[in-house]
């Protein structure tokens, strides 16, 4: 090694020495601040506490770390104390990451003291920490973490976990507690089916639609499905409103579910509610429904086949030719003689319906359960007894023009007007319109329309 050499390395040995020895100085001096900010933290008195802190401070600095880092330190220390508002202020003034840090666990330590508060105490505490939680970026953990605490409280906290539960997206947690309830049976039902709503989600809305449903409680069940557009439980309902003549009822839960699905702009559900409204036949709701999904053309083809069922056939013609089906056009034209009296019959039979005794339901008070009236009923039975021999007529007169009809299509859609009246799905075979029964065999039951 030559002489240039020797005198580098000489200078960087010493340069390594000296920054040894500064380390080592700092690494002194960082040790001297822990000492005396812990020994600080220890002082009842305010003053003489903020004096050790500030020496602490000093020392920290000389040790050559950044204000920022400090405030982080001191706020560690503040937070073993249980100082929370001065923790929280020192981690306001430390780094980005280490403010998130402190902060939650600030928010941590306010939970715990909240759970040791008086109730007027510890809501307060809780909206604290829920605000620095939401500064850490932390919401769902917190919301999570104390909805824990007032689960493990019990039963009569479950309403304060569920709402935690839900601001931190525990779904999990929440179906737990309804299925809790669900399983104590009773009453305890209800409190399931209104924590499952608080999922805010399809199967949620369903399981709660679901309970009100089998405990009979049908307007409860439409609300829950319809919060999120349960087609398989509305669809369900109606049906059953169908089953009991009550069309217009039906025809309203369809509309609503169709709502529903035009305020999520879900076209395609819209769409494929329609489909199955329309192949039921209900060709005036599927027309509503094509119109929502913004299906002019099928709106307008439903139109048509509406007005076709309606006997109203100078109308259904011109739909027909502007949608450009001139042949269903001419189908109705060649038929029009057999068509008329079938109108005339349709009339008769509607005027009959709207004059029956409406049948309101009474509700039990103590099962909560609802039952057709007996005095409405027992009306209903005196008016069917008193027109029965005019609808039997009307029902033969059906089948007897129904026979001259040559269209096949047209016979389809025939059926279809006629079979929404009791008495025809009685009286004649569904698919051929011949009659089951006949005139002298026919009940007053058999022709409630």
């Amino acid at each position: 090694m030559n002489s240039k050499n020797i005198k580098q390395f000489i200078a960087a040995s010493i340069v390594m020495l000296c920054c040894a020895t500064q380390i080592f100085a700092q690494s002194k001096d960082v040790a001297k601040g822990t000492e005396l900010l812990k020994k600080a933290m220890t002082q009842a008195d305010a003053a003489k506490r903020q004096e050790g802190i500030n020496k602490a401070k000093e020392s920290f600095q000389k040790g050559g770390m950044k204000p920022q880092e400090i405030s982080a330190v001191v706020g560690d220390a503040y937070l073993e104390k249980g100082d929370l508002v001065n923790a929280t202020n020192s981690y306001n003034a430390s780094t980005k990451e280490a403010k998130k840090e402190g902060l939650k666990k600030v928010a941590e330590a306010m939970v715990d003291q909240a759970f040791n508060e008086e109730d007027k105490n510890q809501t307060k505490m809780l909206t604290k920490a829920m605000a620095l939680f939401g500064k850490a970026d932390a919401v769902k953990e917190g919301g999570r973490l104390i909805g824990d605490r007032f689960y493990e409280k019990g039963a009569g906290s479950y309403n304060k976990a569920i709402e935690y539960y839900a601001i931190g997206d525990a779904a999990v947690k929440i179906e737990q507690i309804a299925k809790e309830y669900f399983d104590k049976g009773g009453d305890n039902e209800v409190k399931a089916a209104e924590t499952y709503l608080k999922l805010k989600n399809l199967e949620g809305a369903k399981k709660a639609g679901d309970i009100y449903y089998n405990r009979k409680e049908y307007v409860k069940a439409i609300d829950a499905y319809l919060s999120q557009g349960v087609e398989e439980g509305i669809q369900k309902y109606a049906d059953y409103l169908y089953s009991e003549n009550r069309a217009e009822e039906a025809d309203n839960l369809i509309v609503r579910l169709g709502d529903t699905y035009n305020e999520k702009r879900n076209d395609d559900a819209l769409e494929k509610l329609a489909a199955a409204t329309m192949n039921k036949g209900s060709f005036l709701l599927a027309s509503k429904l094509y119109d929502k999904a913004g299906n002019m053309a099928l709106a307008d083809k439903c139109r048509a086949y509406d007005a076709l069922i309606g006997f109203r056939l100078d109308e259904a013609k011109g739909l027909f030719n502007n949608i450009g089906d001139p042949a269903s056009a001419k189908m109705i034209s060649d038929n029009e003689k057999v068509l008329n009296p079938l109108r005339d019959l349709a009339d008769n039979m509607e005027d009959l319906k709207k004059n029956a005794p409406f049948v309101s339901l009474v509700t039990d008070s103590v099962t909560g359960n609802a039952y057709p009236s007996p005095a409405d009923q027992k009306m209903q039975e005196d008016y069917y007894k008193s027109i029965r021999e005019q609808v039997a007529k009307n029902v033969l007169d059906i089948a007897a023009s129904y026979a001259k009809l040559t269209d096949v299509n047209l016979k389809k859609y025939t059926r279809i007007r006629f079979q929404r009246y009791g008495a025809v799905r009685n009286i004649l075979d569904k698919d051929t319109f011949i009659a089951k029964k006949q005139k002298q065999d026919i009940k007053v039951k058999d022709i409630i329309l």
